[in-house]
C-alpha cells in the first residue's frame, strides 16, 4: 500500500490542492490516462521535463526523480491519476509508487521538494 496521498475525489480538486501548495513559485504537472510502463515513463518525463538523457526505463525514472536540479527551484507537484496503469500492469504501478515515495523522501528538504497525489479512487 501507498504512503502517497490520495485525492479520491479525482484529478481536478488534486490538481487545485497542488497549486495552492505550489503556490507562484512551484510546478503542477500531472500525469493521467497512462495504462502500461511506456506511457506511464514517458508520461513523467514529459510532465517533469526530464533531461534528454533520461532512458525511459524505472532505473532512470528513480534516478531523475531523485534529482530535479533541471527544474527552477521550488516545489514540485506532481499529480498522477494511476488508476488505468493500476488495472492494466498492477506490478508496474506498484513499482512507480514505490519509487514515486522514495522519491518524495530523497528530495524533501531540498530546494525542489517533490510532493506527489494520486487522483482518483484507490485500486
Amino acid at each position: 500500500m501507498s504512503t502517497l496521498p490520495r485525492e479520491s475525489a479525482g484529478t481536478a480538486p488534486a490538481v487545485d490542492a497542488a497549486r495552492g501548495r505550489a503556490g507562484g513559485s512551484g510546478l503542477v504537472a500531472v500525469v493521467e490516462g497512462v495504462a502500461d510502463r511506456a506511457a506511464v515513463l514517458s508520461a513523467l518525463g514529459r510532465a517533469l521535463s526530464f533531461p534528454e538523457y533520461y532512458g525511459h526505463n524505472l532505473d532512470a525514472l528513480a534516478d531523475c526523480l531523485g534529482d530535479l536540479s533541471w527544474l527552477p527551484a521550488g516545489p514540485v507537484e506532481l499529480v498522477v491519476a494511476d488508476g488505468p496503469l493500476a488495472a492494466a500492469d498492477p506490478g508496474t504501478h506498484a513499482t512507480v509508487l514505490e519509487i514515486l515515495a522514495e522519491a518524495v523522501d530523497a528530495t524533501a528538504g531540498t530546494d525542489r521538494p517533490l510532493h506527489v497525489t494520486l487522483a482518483g479512487p484507490s485500486a
